[in-house]
């Protein structure tokens, strides 16, 4: 009897296997008389990569379509809530402010530094991306609670793999990029070495109209600015990372890691300005071009040190020493002519060098444990140290000579010494019911020297000791859903860009600079979370920014436009957010949709009046995913963004939509991948602002409508090692604010 019934199980197996495959005319026949020998059998189902959980959704890159999609800065493209736009900026669930991660290490570019970094790393490589908006106090305080981190791969399995990805881009101008993947291992050794190459050129097209006023009466005295520019950027990106790994036992892990970004970049720009007063007709008009030479290197290394204390502690430490420079070249050549054409003054040029470098310096140790079953802990110490030196010399030529410009020519200094202490506990009283409790601590110093002939010598010493709770209590309603409460304070630091004193000269009526008088911005946030089966959830939220750092319009005394970062008095936020992971109206056909609905209040004072910018803004972000014959995946992607208030400034509102199609052959090692970005030319960011003497508008066109190629090779993929992931690298390193 017990024969027969194993028989019968190999049986129904069978008939679940085949059926799984289409085959459901197998009839079920008498075993008992003959022996069945099965070597393998296989469930196919559809498996979900992306999961949700109180204040961070993961998607499984392996497990999904989009782990083919050529780049990461396809790959978070296709992330839900996550938008970017072809400037750089990037968005999650409707609300800028983002820190990226790789390997829980922050991302020190921003910008087009930040897309070509991007654009360089293959999706292939990637494990894990994670979207964060519940840190907890093991993490830095600093930032907006609002991450993207990206887990690469760690494979330790021994073998031998390769990875090769070429990826083609065109719009415009083209673009491309290489990459090569080798890591070898053996039972206590494993090497990885990666290198990417790209570059390309990209065209942006800037216009802007500035409405200036000396008086009350606007409309009377206003003068009319209108400004064209197309800029032309050719770019260069090397990227390297070596790590190593040894493991000598079970217990004990040990890692040493080389990265080295080298990144080139000429900019070529030229710009029209014409001067309307009280009249359609231009009264005069300036003609400005630009040659920008850019170039930023990085070069870190660090050591980590993991030990196992048996299944329930373990001791985590680490130092890393980060460190970046940067250098510009401008040539700038100025006409300036009259309402019929003719030339009304000498050509002016301006040329100018500026240069700086960033020393981080990061050690921490944490050490966790399980108390008892229903107790676990973590606690630690972090120290980071930051040296920052900049300095910048302009000179214009008047009567034929050159001379210097003591107004842009300067130099600046910045130190910083942060020690954090750091507990986080977990508590599960029963099996409905959790608590998270953490604690941080942070003593930070800041020295900031600012050094020119117009201002002499100026000196700030900064200091302050503050604490940054965290709360969360999730209670299961039943084996579905789950109530989550989250509360948590955080700060912003400006980054150093903010902070240092160099101006950008687009034009002589159109400067950008950094404001050293910045102070930190601190964050006050509140979450309540429905979760439904770990695919769908509802969240309420919360924020208040005290001392909200935001970008200001203002008029200097030659009545030019500076555009500089500034504390705005308070901003404030409500959202309604609801995720749903997966939602399949047929079978081969997946959606994955992102909704929000927020709710933003900024105010701020100036020396005539108290301004306010609020809005109510709605998002929508929908991922579709068809499942095709002969293994192809058809991708349709769209997000639409609702006018956005930004500080003193108002973005429109914009969407944009892209689609893909992936095809595997060679048993899953061989991927094309084929798309379009932007299908309708609509990711075009336009900006309104207003302050007491000038309002206007400013909008940019970027090279983002483009069709794609990538063809990426796997040899020999290996397996995930069994040891834990080194939580070591899940931490904010304080390179976030380089920005520079």
């Amino acid at each position: 009897m017990t024969t027969k019934f194993i028989y019968l199980q190999f049986a129904v197996m069978l008939f679940a296997y085949r059926t799984a495959y289409g085959e459901t005319g197998f009839l079920l026949q008498d075993t008992t008389t003959k022996s069945i020998r099965l070597n393998e059998v296989q469930v196919s189902g559809r498996v979900n990569p992306l999961k949700i959980a109180p204040g961070r959704l993961t998607y499984q890159v392996a497990k999904g379509s989009a782990g083919s999609s050529g780049s990461a800065l396809e790959l978070l493209r296709r992330m839900p809530g996550v938008s970017i736009l072809a400037n750089g900026k990037i968005s999650l669930n409707g609300q800028a402010g983002i820190q990226l991660l790789v390997d829980g290490k922050t991302n020190f570019m921003d910008g087009e530094n930040l897309i070509n970094f991007l654009a360089s790393m293959p999706a292939a490589s990637l494990d894990v991306v994670e979207l964060i908006t519940q840190p907890d106090a093991t993490m830095d305080a600093n930032g907006d609670a609002r991450f993207i981190n990206l887990k690469r791969i760690n494979r330790s399995a021994p073998g031998l793999s390769v990875s090769l990805s070429t990826n083609a881009e065109q719009g415009k101008y083209s673009r491309t990029f290489q990459n090569i993947a080798v890591t070898a291992n053996t039972a206590k050794l494993a090497m990885s070495h990666t290198y990417s190459y790209g570059e390309g050129t990209e065209l942006i097209d800037v216009n802007s109209t500035r409405y200036i006023s000396n008086g009350v009466d606007r409309e009377s005295n206003a003068l009319r600015l209108d400004m064209d520019a197309v800029r032309k950027r050719n770019y260069r990106n090397h990227y390297y990372n070596g790590t190593f790994d040894y493991a000598p036992n079970d217990h004990v892990k040990m890692r040493t890691y080389v990265l080295v970004n080298n990144h080139e970049r000429t900019k070529e720009e030229v710009v029209r300005s014409n001067f309307f007063n009280s009249s359609s007709q231009v009264d005069s008009s300036i003609a400005t071009g630009n040659v920008l030479g850019h170039t930023f290197r990085n070069f870190s290394t660090g050591a980590h040190l993991t030990v196992q204390f048996g299944a329930g502690s373990k001791w985590e430490n680490y130092l890393d020493r980060q460190q970046f420079n940067q250098s510009e070249t401008q040539d700038q050549l100025l006409d300036k002519f009259g309402a019929d054409g003719s030339v009304t003054d000498l050509q002016q040029k301006l040329r100018g060098e500026t240069g700086g470098k960033v020393t981080i310096t990061t050690v921490q140790s944490k050490f966790m444990l399980d108390i008892r079953p229903n107790i676990t802990a973590s606690f630690g110490g972090k120290l980071t140290q930051v040296n920052l030196r900049t300095k910048s010399f302009y000179q214009q030529t008047n009567d034929n000579s050159w001379q210097e410009r003591v107004d842009l020519t300067n130099t600046f200094g910045h130190e910083e010494l942060l020690k954090a202490l750091f507990m986080q506990t977990r508590f599960s009283p029963s099996d409905l019911f959790q608590i998270d409790v953490g604690l941080r601590f942070e003593d930070a110093a800041f020295k900031s020297r600012t050094v020119n002939e117009k201002d002499t010598d100026f000196t700030m010493l900064r200091s302050y000791r503050n604490l940054f709770p965290n709360l969360t209590m999730t209670y299961a309603m039943d084996a579905e859903q789950k109530l989550s409460l989250n509360y948590h304070r955080r700060v912003n630091r400006p980054n150093f860009k903010d902070l240092s004193p160099f101006v950008e000269v687009n034009d002589p009526y159109l400067y950008e600079k950094g404001n050293s008088t910045l102070k930190p911005q601190f964050v006050h946030t509140m979450e309540l979370t429905w979760l439904f089966k770990n695919s769908y959830s509802l969240q309420l939220r919360y924020s208040l920014r005290q001392n909200a750092i935001s970008k200001s319009y203002n008029l200097d005394e030659q009545r030019r436009t500076v555009v500089m970062p500034m504390n705005l008095e308070h901003a404030s936020n409500v959202g309604l957010r609801f995720n749903a992971a997966s939602i399949s109206p047929l079978k081969k056909w997946n959606i994955q949709l992102n909704g929000n609905l927020n709710y933003t209040s900024f105010e701020w004072r100036t020396a005539n009046h108290v301004h306010g910018n609020r809005r109510l803004v709605p998002s929508l972000q929908v991922q579709n995913t068809v499942s095709l014959p002969f293994k192809i995946n058809l991708d349709l992607n769209g997000f639409w963004n609702g006018s956005t208030a930004e500080g003193q400034a108002t973005m429109a509102s914009l969407w944009s939509m892209n689609t893909a199609v992936r095809k595997t052959i060679l048993q899953d090692k061989l991927t094309l991948y084929i798309y379009a970005n932007d299908l309708f030319r609509t990711n075009r960011p336009k900006i309104i602002f207003s302050s007491d003497a000038m309002e206007g508008k400013y909008r940019e066109l970027y090279d983002s409508r483009a069709i794609g190629i990538n063809l990426s090779y796997r040899f020999h993929r290996g397996k995930k090692g069994n040891l834990k992931s080194d939580r070591a690298n899940d931490r904010l390193e304080e390179n976030s604010r380089i920005n520079y």
